[in-house]
């Protein structure tokens, strides 16, 4: 990289700090929880913006995945996606804006009563903040200096001060609404840039018939849309499925900074439409440039991986040592005009800053919210943002720490992010909604045994190896194992006290097997959508995110009846459900309209 191409880096890294030190006295005007919540302001469009490029950790992730698994790699994310994401618009979004809280830990003590809830809530903010967050935040900064290497040959503690350390220093100074305002530049710089590369590799390497026909001389398979496939069999798909179901409820998802924008969002309508139009742009919008490129790739590149599945390199193809290399080798092996490959580099900086903005921001508010405030009540709300920031600057030198000493091998590490490190987590959101009997101990077991079980299975019995085990019998041992242990467990224990239950019923309203409370308190002045009502809506949803992607995938290889299916699909039933969304009287418009925190 050249001087013009290092100064547009540092352009954006310098513009990323100037929105967060201009928005830090906004964001500090209501202590901690105006510093997490953006005073509880956020329009639909700034939710779907801000979670889409959240999810964006890293451009070179999509060229990585399909490199190694063909077209249908994206299935590995797509596969629980289609399903959560609706669920979490249709079903949880309006339930945690309507909740008023500051984190999702805070909902223990609304769901549970005693002093076991109080540790409960504890011990969950440890294991978001210090758990979670600090492997999230190791996993994507690994990604990162590995994508970039190939243009950016430095070493990743020197990658980590220049572009981590700004970035926290913004994150740290405008709290959530800095992370917002940020994220929108940052999407709009990455997607941009994507598309730009991506029309012009295919120009410099032959045009797209070309590069189709070369993927179908060596790498036939890789061109299949839909799996099943030889790497992604039919157990995978149904592992994938169940996520997807439970997924909400993931501490990385839909109950994490997903749900901290949704408890920033001005209203329930705002909540619901910003995730309907976050399931656009995550599933699509997204991923049409990174899947261009991927093919590509899959056009030039070679991989070890490759070489023991397939066989040898064919004449012409281009080995690479891993296959997270590809998004920078296939930079390297454009002609490109001066200052863009700077341009690309920033588009995955933009990518990689906008996730880890988040998941710092999410990882400290447990930390001041659940563990300092409780402790050190009435302090003043210019105290409580200092130590949010403090708390910020040290959750990341913990997350840097991890990504130099343990974050290796990038395809394991995909899987145990976006899966294996969630799955004994998953029950957890259907039982704390829809089941009234569950109670704390159950949830204190999830907590408990959660992390350190996926651990074992995934690392230390090495259900990570492909070579030893199929992925999907680690995932479906995590998940098994959790029901179990937390259906005995609640069964075992007392249920929760009436009192405690109808006060969570009254501020949540949640859907389900609720008919003990009910009884006890009747109908309420306002209720939530009927759980039939939730049902058809949220089968709507998932059938239009599943045309969505079958879209996606069908364009690439000039698949049109599969894509008139797909967009038929996607207008059709999609345009059904927003009207049957927003014609529905009972969600709120106005931003105070919830039952106020107690």
């Amino acid at each position: 990289m050249g001087i013009l191409d290092w100064s547009i880096v540092v352009a954006l890294v310098v513009v990323s700090i100037a929105a967060g030190l201009l928005l830090s006295r906004r964001s500090s005007r209501q202590g901690a929880e105006g510093y997490f919540t953006g005073n509880r302001n956020l329009p639909w469009w700034a939710i779907a913006i801000s979670n889409t490029s959240t999810y964006q950790s890293g451009n070179g992730g999509f060229v990585m995945l399909l490199l190694a698994f063909g077209l249908t790699g994206n299935w590995l994310w797509w596969g629980a996606w289609i399903f959560w994401m609706p669920l979490v618009a249709l079903v949880w979004a309006p339930m945690w804006r309507r909740m008023r809280i500051v984190t999702t830990a805070e909902l223990i003590t609304l769901r549970y009563g005693g002093s076991p809830a109080q540790w409960a809530r504890k011990a969950y903010a440890v294991m978001c903040c210090f758990g979670f967050s600090v492997l999230l935040i190791g996993y994507i900064t690994g990604f990162f200096a590995k994508t970039i290497h190939p243009l950016v040959p430095m070493s990743e503690t020197s990658i980590l001060l220049l572009f981590g350390g700004t970035t926290v220093l913004y994150t740290m100074f405008g709290g959530l609404l800095g992370v917002v305002v940020t994220e929108i530049l940052h999407f709009a710089i990455l997607l941009g840039g994507s598309f730009i590369f991506f029309f012009m590799a295919v120009g410099q390497h032959g045009g797209w018939g070309a590069i189709l026909e070369r993927i179908a001389q060596v790498r036939p398979e890789a061109l299949q849309q839909t799996p099943p496939t030889s790497q992604i069999p039919v157990m995978m798909l149904v592992m994938l499925v169940l996520q997807g179901l439970c997924f909400a409820g993931s501490p990385t998802a839909g109950e994490g900074m997903t749900a901290q924008r949704f408890m920033a969002a001005r209203s329930e309508r705002h909540a619901i439409a910003g995730q309907l139009f976050n399931c656009l742009l995550a599933l699509t919008v997204r991923t049409l440039p990174l899947i261009g490129m991927g093919l590509v790739a899959m056009s030039l590149f070679w991989t070890e991986g490759l070489v023991r599945q397939v066989g040898p390199a064919p004449a012409g193809m281009i080995l690479l040592e891993q296959p997270e290399y590809a998004w920078g080798e296939l930079i390297k092996s454009c002609t490109l005009p001066p200052g863009f490959v700077g341009l690309l580099v920033a588009t995955e900086v933009a990518a990689y800053t906008s996730a880890l903005s988040s998941l710092v921001n999410w990882g400290s508010s447990f930390v001041v919210n659940d563990l300092y405030a409780p402790m050190h009540p009435g302090q003043t709300p210019k105290h409580q943002v200092w130590v949010s920031r403090v708390t910020t600057l040290i959750l990341f030198v913990a997350a840097a720490t991890v990504a130099i000493l343990y974050v290796k091998g990038m395809v394991g590490w995909f899987m145990f992010i976006n899966s294996a490190m969630v799955m004994f987590l998953l029950p957890l959101a259907l039982f704390r909604f829809f089941w009234w009997r569950f109670n704390v101990w159950g949830e204190l077991s999830a907590i408990v045994l959660g992390l350190p079980l996926s651990i074992l299975i995934w690392f230390v019995l090495d259900f990570q190896n492909e070579a030893k085990y199929p992925m999907w019998q680690g995932l479906g041992l995590l998940f098994v194992l959790s029901f179990v242990v937390l259906t005995g467990v609640t069964l075992a224990t007392p249920p929760e006290r009436p009192e405690t239950l109808e006060r969570f019923y009254r501020r949540c309203r949640p859907p389900g097997l609720w008919k003990p409370v009910l009884d006890r308190i009747g109908r309420l002045d306002r209720e939530g959508p009927t759980t039939r009502r939730l049902v058809v809506d949220s089968a709507l949803g998932i059938l239009c995110c599943l045309g969505l992607v079958l879209a996606t995938n069908a364009v690439f290889v000039n698949s049109w009846p599969r894509f008139g299916l797909g967009m038929a699909l996607a207008i059709g039933l999609g345009g059904w459900l927003v009207v049957r969304m927003f014609d529905y009287e009972r969600w709120s418009d106005a931003p105070g309209d919830s039952t106020p925190a107690a």
